[in-house]
Protein backbone atom coordinates (compact mmCIF):
# COMPACT_ATOMS: atom_id res chain seq x y z
CA UNK A 1 0.00 0.00 0.00
CA UNK A 2 1.38 3.38 -1.05
CA UNK A 3 1.52 5.81 1.85
CA UNK A 4 -0.09 9.20 1.27
CA UNK A 5 2.27 12.14 1.17
CA UNK A 6 1.99 14.63 4.01
CA UNK A 7 1.22 18.03 2.54
CA UNK A 8 1.53 21.52 4.00
CA UNK A 9 -1.34 23.54 2.50
CA UNK A 10 -0.79 27.30 2.79
CA UNK A 11 -3.44 29.66 1.36
CA UNK A 12 -3.09 33.38 0.69
CA UNK A 13 -6.62 34.57 1.58
CA UNK A 14 -5.93 38.07 0.29
CA UNK A 15 -5.28 36.68 -3.18
CA UNK A 16 -7.57 33.65 -3.49
CA UNK A 17 -11.35 33.70 -2.89
CA UNK A 18 -13.35 31.15 -0.93
CA UNK A 19 -15.29 30.01 -4.02
CA UNK A 20 -12.28 27.83 -4.87
CA UNK A 21 -12.26 26.11 -1.46
CA UNK A 22 -13.79 22.78 -2.52
CA UNK A 23 -11.61 22.64 -5.65
CA UNK A 24 -8.44 23.27 -3.64
CA UNK A 25 -9.05 20.36 -1.27
CA UNK A 26 -10.20 18.04 -4.05
CA UNK A 27 -7.00 18.69 -5.98
CA UNK A 28 -4.80 18.31 -2.89
CA UNK A 29 -6.41 14.92 -2.16
CA UNK A 30 -4.98 13.60 -5.45
CA UNK A 31 -1.47 13.93 -4.05
CA UNK A 32 -1.85 13.10 -0.37
CA UNK A 33 -3.18 14.40 2.95
CA UNK A 34 -3.06 18.04 4.02
CA UNK A 35 -1.63 17.74 7.53
CA UNK A 36 -1.06 21.52 7.75
CA UNK A 37 -4.06 23.60 6.69
CA UNK A 38 -3.32 27.27 7.19
CA UNK A 39 -4.84 30.36 5.63
CA UNK A 40 -3.24 33.81 5.93
CA UNK A 41 -4.57 37.35 5.84
CA UNK A 42 -5.98 40.34 7.68
CA UNK A 43 -9.39 38.84 8.45
CA UNK A 44 -10.31 41.78 10.71
CA UNK A 45 -9.77 44.80 8.49
CA UNK A 46 -9.25 43.69 4.88
CA UNK A 47 -12.18 44.17 2.49
CA UNK A 48 -10.52 41.94 -0.09
CA UNK A 49 -11.04 38.75 1.93
CA UNK A 50 -14.29 36.79 1.72
CA UNK A 51 -13.24 33.73 3.74
CA UNK A 52 -15.43 33.34 6.83
CA UNK A 53 -15.57 31.32 10.04
CA UNK A 54 -17.93 28.96 8.23
CA UNK A 55 -15.24 28.29 5.60
CA UNK A 56 -12.62 27.69 8.28
CA UNK A 57 -14.84 25.11 9.96
CA UNK A 58 -15.95 23.48 6.71
CA UNK A 59 -12.39 22.88 5.47
CA UNK A 60 -10.74 22.57 8.91
CA UNK A 61 -8.51 25.57 8.18
CA UNK A 62 -6.38 27.35 10.76
CA UNK A 63 -6.61 31.11 10.12
CA UNK A 64 -3.42 33.06 10.73
CA UNK A 65 -4.29 36.70 11.41
CA UNK A 66 -1.79 39.24 10.13
CA UNK A 67 -2.68 42.91 10.53
CA UNK A 68 -1.96 45.26 7.62
CA UNK A 69 0.35 47.99 8.85
CA UNK A 70 0.66 49.58 5.41
CA UNK A 71 -2.28 50.29 3.12
CA UNK A 72 -2.12 48.48 -0.22
CA UNK A 73 0.41 45.86 0.88
CA UNK A 74 -0.29 42.14 1.21
CA UNK A 75 0.16 41.61 4.94
CA UNK A 76 0.36 37.82 4.81
CA UNK A 77 3.50 37.51 2.65
CA UNK A 78 6.20 37.46 5.31
CA UNK A 79 4.09 35.46 7.80
CA UNK A 80 3.49 32.68 5.30
CA UNK A 81 7.17 32.61 4.35
CA UNK A 82 8.26 32.29 8.00
CA UNK A 83 5.73 29.51 8.63
CA UNK A 84 6.76 27.67 5.47
CA UNK A 85 10.41 27.66 6.53
CA UNK A 86 9.51 26.49 10.05
CA UNK A 87 7.47 23.64 8.56
CA UNK A 88 10.31 22.77 6.18
CA UNK A 89 12.86 22.47 9.00
CA UNK A 90 10.44 20.44 11.13
CA UNK A 91 10.75 17.62 8.59
CA UNK A 92 7.09 16.68 9.05
CA UNK A 93 5.91 17.06 5.43
CA UNK A 94 6.77 15.61 2.03
CA UNK A 95 5.17 18.29 -0.11
CA UNK A 96 3.99 21.90 -0.06
CA UNK A 97 0.91 23.33 -1.74
CA UNK A 98 1.09 27.12 -2.05
CA UNK A 99 -2.24 28.68 -3.05
CA UNK A 100 -1.79 32.19 -4.44
CA UNK A 101 -1.56 34.18 -7.67
CA UNK A 102 1.05 36.53 -6.19
CA UNK A 103 4.48 36.30 -7.82
CA UNK A 104 6.08 37.54 -4.58
CA UNK A 105 6.04 33.90 -3.45
CA UNK A 106 8.27 32.76 -6.32
CA UNK A 107 11.44 32.88 -4.21
CA UNK A 108 9.76 30.87 -1.44
CA UNK A 109 8.70 28.16 -3.89
CA UNK A 110 12.20 28.04 -5.37
CA UNK A 111 13.76 27.69 -1.91
CA UNK A 112 11.41 24.85 -0.94
CA UNK A 113 12.22 22.98 -4.15
CA UNK A 114 15.93 23.39 -3.49
CA UNK A 115 15.32 21.57 -0.20
CA UNK A 116 14.14 18.57 -2.20
CA UNK A 117 10.40 18.88 -1.60
CA UNK A 118 7.71 18.69 -4.26
CA UNK A 119 5.77 21.92 -4.72
CA UNK A 120 2.24 22.27 -6.08
CA UNK A 121 1.02 25.74 -6.90
CA UNK A 122 -2.60 26.76 -7.22
CA UNK A 123 -3.95 30.08 -8.43
CA UNK A 124 -5.74 31.80 -11.27
CA UNK A 125 -4.52 31.73 -14.85
CA UNK A 126 -3.41 35.37 -14.51
CA UNK A 127 -0.60 34.18 -12.21
CA UNK A 128 2.79 35.40 -13.51
CA UNK A 129 4.75 32.78 -15.41
CA UNK A 130 7.70 33.01 -13.00
CA UNK A 131 5.65 31.54 -10.15
CA UNK A 132 4.11 28.87 -12.39
CA UNK A 133 7.52 27.78 -13.63
CA UNK A 134 8.90 27.58 -10.09
CA UNK A 135 6.26 25.00 -9.12
CA UNK A 136 6.51 21.33 -9.99
CA UNK A 137 2.84 21.48 -10.93
CA UNK A 138 0.58 24.54 -11.21
CA UNK A 139 -3.20 24.10 -11.09
CA UNK A 140 -5.48 26.81 -12.61
CA UNK A 141 -8.36 27.16 -10.16
CA UNK A 142 -10.50 29.49 -12.28
CA UNK A 143 -10.35 27.17 -15.31
CA UNK A 144 -11.51 24.24 -13.17
CA UNK A 145 -14.24 26.37 -11.61
CA UNK A 146 -15.62 27.35 -15.03
CA UNK A 147 -15.46 23.79 -16.36
CA UNK A 148 -17.32 22.41 -13.35
CA UNK A 149 -20.00 25.09 -13.57
CA UNK A 150 -20.87 24.39 -17.20
CA UNK A 151 -23.11 21.53 -16.04
CA UNK A 152 -24.82 23.82 -13.54
CA UNK A 153 -25.36 26.41 -16.28
CA UNK A 154 -27.16 23.84 -18.44
CA UNK A 155 -29.42 22.97 -15.52
CA UNK A 156 -30.21 26.65 -15.00
CA UNK A 157 -31.04 26.99 -18.69
CA UNK A 158 -33.57 24.15 -18.42
CA UNK A 159 -35.19 25.80 -15.39
CA UNK A 160 -35.31 29.12 -17.22
CA UNK A 161 -37.13 27.47 -20.13
CA UNK A 162 -39.71 26.01 -17.73
CA UNK A 163 -40.27 29.44 -16.18
CA UNK A 164 -40.75 30.95 -19.63
CA UNK A 165 -43.45 28.40 -20.43
CA UNK A 166 -45.27 29.21 -17.17
CA UNK A 167 -45.13 32.93 -17.94
CA UNK A 168 -46.57 32.35 -21.41
CA UNK A 169 -49.46 30.32 -19.96
CA UNK A 170 -50.27 33.05 -17.45
CA UNK A 171 -50.33 35.68 -20.16
CA UNK A 172 -52.64 33.69 -22.36
CA UNK A 173 -55.15 33.60 -19.50
CA UNK A 174 -54.80 37.32 -18.84
CA UNK A 175 -52.99 39.57 -21.32
CA UNK A 176 -53.46 43.25 -20.40
CA UNK A 177 -50.85 45.87 -21.27
CA UNK A 178 -49.41 45.73 -17.76
CA UNK A 179 -48.79 41.99 -18.08
CA UNK A 180 -46.97 42.57 -21.35
CA UNK A 181 -44.65 45.14 -19.79
CA UNK A 182 -43.86 42.77 -16.89
CA UNK A 183 -43.18 39.92 -19.30
CA UNK A 184 -40.71 42.00 -21.35
CA UNK A 185 -38.94 43.04 -18.16
CA UNK A 186 -38.75 39.41 -16.95
CA UNK A 187 -37.37 38.22 -20.29
CA UNK A 188 -34.61 40.85 -20.16
CA UNK A 189 -33.67 39.84 -16.61
CA UNK A 190 -33.56 36.13 -17.49
CA UNK A 191 -31.54 36.81 -20.62
CA UNK A 192 -28.97 38.66 -18.55
CA UNK A 193 -28.66 35.61 -16.28
CA UNK A 194 -28.41 33.09 -19.12
CA UNK A 195 -25.20 31.03 -19.18
CA UNK A 196 -22.71 31.60 -21.95
CA UNK A 197 -22.84 29.53 -25.11
CA UNK A 198 -20.20 26.91 -25.94
CA UNK A 199 -18.63 29.42 -28.36
CA UNK A 200 -18.41 32.06 -25.63
CA UNK A 201 -17.01 29.53 -23.17
CA UNK A 202 -14.40 28.49 -25.71
CA UNK A 203 -13.50 32.15 -26.19
CA UNK A 204 -13.05 32.50 -22.42
CA UNK A 205 -10.80 29.45 -22.38
CA UNK A 206 -8.69 30.89 -25.19
CA UNK A 207 -8.46 34.19 -23.34
CA UNK A 208 -7.28 32.42 -20.19
CA UNK A 209 -4.82 30.38 -22.21
CA UNK A 210 -3.17 33.62 -23.35
CA UNK A 211 -1.53 33.85 -19.91
CA UNK A 212 -0.55 30.16 -20.00
CA UNK A 213 1.75 28.25 -22.31
CA UNK A 214 0.29 28.56 -25.86
CA UNK A 215 -1.51 25.40 -26.98
CA UNK A 216 0.54 25.31 -30.19
CA UNK A 217 3.71 25.08 -28.08
CA UNK A 218 2.20 22.13 -26.22
CA UNK A 219 1.26 20.34 -29.45
CA UNK A 220 4.66 21.02 -31.00
CA UNK A 221 6.43 19.62 -27.94
CA UNK A 222 4.33 16.45 -28.01
CA UNK A 223 5.00 15.93 -31.73
CA UNK A 224 8.69 16.80 -31.88
CA UNK A 225 10.04 15.96 -28.42
CA UNK A 226 7.84 13.68 -26.34
CA UNK A 227 6.46 11.16 -28.84
CA UNK A 228 9.83 10.45 -30.54
CA UNK A 229 11.20 9.64 -27.08
CA UNK A 230 8.29 7.54 -25.76
CA UNK A 231 6.86 5.82 -28.83
CA UNK A 232 7.27 2.09 -29.41
CA UNK A 233 8.24 0.52 -32.75
CA UNK A 234 4.60 0.83 -33.83
CA UNK A 235 4.64 4.54 -33.09
CA UNK A 236 2.26 4.37 -30.13
CA UNK A 237 2.95 5.93 -26.71
CA UNK A 238 1.05 5.70 -23.44
CA UNK A 239 -0.90 8.95 -23.03
CA UNK A 240 -0.34 8.92 -19.26
CA UNK A 241 3.43 8.97 -19.86
CA UNK A 242 2.96 11.82 -22.33
CA UNK A 243 1.00 13.77 -19.71
CA UNK A 244 3.66 13.20 -17.05
CA UNK A 245 6.38 14.42 -19.41
CA UNK A 246 4.33 17.50 -20.31
CA UNK A 247 3.93 18.41 -16.65
CA UNK A 248 7.67 18.20 -16.13
CA UNK A 249 8.33 20.45 -19.11
CA UNK A 250 5.47 22.89 -18.45
CA UNK A 251 4.50 23.19 -14.78
CA UNK A 252 1.41 25.23 -15.70
CA UNK A 253 0.09 22.65 -18.15
CA UNK A 254 -3.45 21.54 -17.40
CA UNK A 255 -5.95 20.56 -20.13
CA UNK A 256 -8.67 22.45 -18.25
CA UNK A 257 -6.85 25.70 -19.04
CA UNK A 258 -7.62 25.10 -22.72
CA UNK A 259 -11.26 24.10 -22.22
CA UNK A 260 -10.82 20.30 -21.95
CA UNK A 261 -11.60 18.18 -18.90
CA UNK A 262 -8.89 15.62 -19.70
CA UNK A 263 -5.78 15.31 -21.84
CA UNK A 264 -7.44 12.49 -23.78
CA UNK A 265 -10.19 14.86 -24.94
CA UNK A 266 -7.65 17.48 -25.95
CA UNK A 267 -5.60 15.14 -28.16
CA UNK A 268 -8.75 13.59 -29.66
CA UNK A 269 -9.72 17.06 -30.84
CA UNK A 270 -6.40 17.54 -32.68
CA UNK A 271 -5.77 16.31 -36.21
CA UNK A 272 -2.09 15.81 -35.45
CA UNK A 273 -2.81 12.66 -33.44
CA UNK A 274 -4.46 9.27 -33.53
CA UNK A 275 -5.82 7.99 -30.23
CA UNK A 276 -6.48 4.38 -29.26
CA UNK A 277 -8.41 3.31 -26.16
CA UNK A 278 -7.86 -0.08 -24.51
CA UNK A 279 -9.35 -1.63 -21.35
CA UNK A 280 -7.23 -1.50 -18.21
CA UNK A 281 -7.51 -2.97 -14.73
CA UNK A 282 -10.54 -2.43 -12.48
CA UNK A 283 -12.76 -1.15 -15.30
CA UNK A 284 -10.32 1.63 -16.23
CA UNK A 285 -9.20 2.66 -19.71
CA UNK A 286 -5.68 3.13 -21.06
CA UNK A 287 -5.15 5.61 -23.87
CA UNK A 288 -2.39 5.46 -26.45
CA UNK A 289 -1.37 8.19 -28.86
CA UNK A 290 0.68 8.47 -32.03
CA UNK A 291 1.18 10.95 -34.83
CA UNK A 292 -1.37 10.90 -37.62
CA UNK A 293 -0.16 9.65 -40.99
CA UNK A 294 -0.69 13.16 -42.31
CA UNK A 295 0.00 15.55 -39.45
CA UNK A 296 -1.59 18.97 -39.59
CA UNK A 297 0.91 21.60 -40.69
Amino acid sequence: MIQDKKIALLIDAENITSKYGAIIFREVAKYGTATYRRIYGDFVNSRNINWTQTDFSKFSLTPVQQYSYTVGKNSSDITMVIDAMDILYSGNVDMFCIVTSDSDYTKLVTRLREAGLSIIGMGETKTPRALKAACEKFIPLDSIFKTENKGNDKSKTAKTDVKAVKVDKMEKADDPAEKKVKREKKVKEEKAEEPKTDTENKSDAESEADSATPIEDIISTICNTILPDLETDSGWANLADVGNRLTKLYSDFDPRTYGYEKLSKLVKDRKEFEVDKKPGENHTSIYYIRLSEKPKK
